[in-house]
């Protein structure tokens, strides 16, 4: 079992995906892009982790999937980025595997240099350039920001 199995994906619209990788395979065309992002959110005693998987077309938006799960809390906000550091590059493996095609990552970490994730922005941004696949981050992490909006 991978990433993709352990928990159900949803449309944007909360409708269940029966089979992400035949949703997958249906967008893998020249006609999109693909993108991955994960968001995490803490309670007292889980944190919320969503992940999303975009396929993108120039000039007129995204069809999404996500997939939503909890998990222990977290230690610190450091271990939570890298945490969803990692969610993202695990599914970016499964899409390319799937498709032949890396998606670009999109890091919820922001350049600011007052932001609290900006600790973290060099090494997540090595971490995925080093897997080989594209990064973005705040404020053009979109794919992030669109897991941001299911954690709640």
């Amino acid at each position: 079992m991978n990433i993709l199995d352990e928990h159900p994906w949803r449309t944007l619209g909360g409708d269940a995906i029966a089979d992400i990788r035949g949703h997958v395979n249906h967008y893998n065309t020249d006609q999109y892009t693909i993108h991955v992002g994960t968001d995490t959110k803490p309670y007292l005693d889980y944190t919320t982790v969503i992940t999303t998987i975009c396929f993108r077309e120039k000039g007129k938006g995204a069809i999404v999937a996500y997939q939503k799960c909890k998990t222990s809390v977290f230690a610190s906000m450091r271990d939570r980025l890298f945490h969803e550091t990692l969610v993202s590059l695990e599914v970016a493996d499964v899409i390319l595997r799937l498709t032949g095609r890396r998606p670009t990552i999109h890091a919820d970490v922001n350049p600011k240099k007052d932001a609290l994730s900006n600790i973290t922005i060099d090494a997540i941004m090595g971490m995925i350039k080093g897997m080989g696949y594209a990064v973005l981050v705040k404020p053009e992490a979109w794919a992030a920001d669109i897991a941001d909006m299911y954690t709640r």
